[in-house]
């Protein structure tokens, strides 16, 4: 018993002596609770304007964060691939703690079944005290996969890290590239470095990763590339607008290109910092924010390791109270001196993620002030960029007075020639037309001077028409060409729709081929009178479409050669005067007609009608046998126009010498027969002037 006693004693002064922990200064002491902290700028330790660093001390700065990174690296990769490793005990404690339960459970379900009341019930305290410390080893394994997770990002966060300090070493090593000159095409950004020794497969894929938004995070915005600045004065899509050369720019134009170019590579330079610091802020952010998950984890841990060492050193003194094997006892108190050993190991984590948590901040603070400057820098040469283009469009804008006043001076004469071209040839085509009609007048062989010249005239009037709007287009066509206008297009389009007229307007391209074919065969003129269908005019107006008559009524009838199906010339190179004159039974046909005879001498030695006729008046003979009178046919030939006027002169002169010399011209009568039957009288008429008979 006083054995026992003693060692009773010796284990309690050691059990307090493990329990109370070291000391630490009171802002890191391990039981406290730490406020999280969040990635921010703090404000400066004093109010001492903020020195600008120089490439050489970013340098610096730089190669030592990745020979850290690379340290933090190391020792990470060979705590997670180590046999010994928190994740390892933790689970093969938790495992055979969970197999002693599940033995000692089958124990208690054997004693239970037989009956053995008084051990099933010692049994089962052993089980309760045996289940609360594999509870404590699970949450232990927990925590320690919680550990490794968090220590796997970690790791992937330094590679991105590593892999970003050693591109933005390279840029700040690597001079800038002169910009290219004006026609040589945009310029070109510097090209990073080849990846140093070393770097991983993941370690390149991480700059690809970038354009991911992280948790809590939002990504910068994504810088535009401008487009390429025009060369020569004209952008791609103008190129193909013209077929000439384009002029070459002048000097103003070509300066405003090289300032917009250099502007245009600062600011692309300016841009890609910004970039990439803005991805180093990202990067540190995920970084402290993996340390702060880590911190939490140790936090868990230290806690567990304590209650863990209360647990042990209760069952300890439990077993040296009842007087157990050695061994047993012995066995939970080396468990104990463990526990407090993951305790102080925890502890010295927690500071350990304290005080990276606060260089990190402190470098987050560094970079984020890097990164206003970088960004107030790229926008104000983006600025400086879009200052420069504008200035270059204004330039080359064709609206603008210095380039109104050089396209006046370039293309104003040859615009000015061409419009005097066509108002020459339009001037030619006029003169033309007359001497065609005096070279029509006097080679044909055939028809008056007055026909010759009405086909003149009508083959003059559509040659106008044709020149002047093979003039115009033409015209047009040049002056279209002469401005830069790409004129194929055009004579695609105009392909593409006389084609669709030829499917679509059937009918007008046939009024046009029989108008040709009308011309081309002399049918009628200008002037002449004709018959369509049922209209009858005369001709005023011929066109390639369609044909102009006014009727005596003075109506104008718009007829397309594709309806005049039947065409009658009535003035075609001559004409003929038909008279049917009509006498009475009673009279002498033989001197009627010496009648006539005589009245057409003297109507053909008439000077003012002989011109008009092309012979004496001819007598045909007795032609009808009338209902009241005999018919005497006669016809004189006439010049085109005048048949009815010949006519009517002669129709005068007969009725006249008719009425001296006592030839009746009859006009149709009847004869009533009345009849009565036997032993009737014809009704007694009342003289003329007496009333009606009235009814009795």
């Amino acid at each position: 018993m006083r054995h026992s006693a003693v060692l009773c004693l010796i284990a309690s002064v050691a059990v307090i002596a493990s329990v109370a922990p070291p000391a630490r200064p009171a802002e890191k002491q391990a039981g406290q609770t730490q406020p999280a902290t969040t990635p921010g700028p703090a404000a400066p330790a004093d109010n001492r304007p903020t020195e600008k660093k120089t490439d050489a001390e970013r340098v610096v700065e730089l190669e030592r964060s990745i020979q850290d990174t690379e340290k933090q690296l190391a020792e990470l990769k060979t705590r997670l691939e180590s046999p010994e490793s928190e994740y390892a005990k933790a689970k093969a404690e938790f495992t055979e703690l969970d197999r002693q339960l599940e033995e000692k459970k089958q124990q208690l379900k054997h004693l239970q079944e037989a009956g053995s009341t008084v051990q099933a019930d010692a049994l089962q305290g052993e089980i309760d005290k045996l289940r609360k410390t594999r509870d404590l080893a699970k949450e232990r394994f927990d925590l320690a996969i919680q550990e490794q997770n968090a220590l796997g990002e970690k790791v992937a966060t330094l590679e991105k890290k590593l892999l970003q300090d050693r591109e933005a070493v390279t840029r700040l090593q690597t001079p800038p590239q002169a910009t290219t000159k004006p026609g040589d095409g945009p310029a070109i950004a510097p090209q990073p470095a080849e990846t140093p020794a070393g770097v991983t497969d993941e370690q390149k894929q991480a700059p690809s990763e970038k354009n991911q938004k992280e948790p809590g995070q939002v990504a910068p915005p994504a810088t535009v590339a401008p487009a390429p600045a025009p060369v020569n004065g004209q952008s791609e899509a103008e190129k193909g607008t013209a077929d000439k050369p384009a002029e070459p720019p002048t000097v103003e134009v070509v300066k405003a290109q090289e300032q917009a170019q250099e502007k245009e590579a600062q600011a692309q330079l300016a841009e890609e910092a910004a970039q990439s610091i803005t991805e180093r802020v990202q990067t540190l952010t995920t970084a402290i924010e993996n340390e702060r998950k880590l911190l939490e984890t140790a936090r868990k841990k230290t806690q567990n390791a304590r209650e863990t060492q209360y647990a042990l050193s209760e069952q300890a003194r439990e077993k040296s109270a009842e007087g157990g094997p050695r061994e047993e006892a012995e066995a939970l108190w080396a468990k104990v001196r463990d526990a407090r050993q993951r305790s102080a190991q925890a502890e010295a984590e927690v500071a350990q993620h304290i005080d990276r948590m606060d260089q990190l901040q402190a470098q987050l603070q560094e970079l984020q002030a890097d990164q206003i400057a970088a960004l107030s820098e790229a926008d104000r040469t983006r600025q400086e960029a879009q200052q420069a283009q504008q200035e270059l469009e204004k330039l080359q804008s064709p609206f603008s007075p210095h380039n109104m006043l050089r396209w006046v001076y370039n293309h104003g004469p040859r615009l000015i020639g061409i419009i005097v071209g066509m108002l020459v040839l339009l001037w030619i085509t006029r003169i033309a037309e007359h001497r065609i009609v005096r070279l029509l007048m006097g080679s044909a062989d055939h028809g008056a001077p007055a026909d010759r010249e009405n086909r003149a005239k009508t083959l003059t009037s559509v040659f106008h028409n044709a020149a002047f709007i093979a003039i115009i287009i033409a015209g047009v066509f040049m002056v279209l060409a002469e401005i830069e206008v790409n004129i194929a297009p055009l004579l695609g389009g105009a392909a593409v729709v006389g084609l669709a007229v030829a499917f679509g307007a059937q009918s007008l391209i046939k009024d046009y081929f029989y108008g040709f074919i009308i011309l081309l065969e002399n049918q009628y003129t200008v002037n002449d009178v004709i018959k369509i269908g049922d209209t009858a005019g005369l001709v005023e107006h011929i066109t390639l479409r369609m044909t102009v008559l006014r009727d005596l009524e003075g109506v104008v009838h718009f007829i397309p050669h594709g309806e005049a199906a039947k065409v009658s010339n009535l003035t075609h190179g001559w004409s003929r005067t038909v008279l049917d004159i009509g006498v009475s039974y009673n009279e002498d046909a033989d001197n009627v007609m010496k009648v006539l005879t005589q009245i057409g001498k003297e109507l053909y030695q008439d000077p003012n009608f002989e011109p008009l006729m092309l012979g004496e008046p001819e007598i045909l003979g007795l032609d009808a046998l009338g209902d009241s009178a005999i018919v005497i046919k006669l016809i004189v030939k006439t010049r085109p126009l005048q048949q009815w006027t010949i006519k009517r002169e002669f129709l005068r002169r007969i009725k006249k010498r008719f009425d001296e010399v006592g030839i009746e011209i009859p006009y149709p009568h009847r004869t009533v027969y009345h009849r009565w039957e036997e032993g009737r009288h014809p009704p007694a008429f009342p003289p003329a002037g007496s009333p009606p008979p009235t009814d009795a």
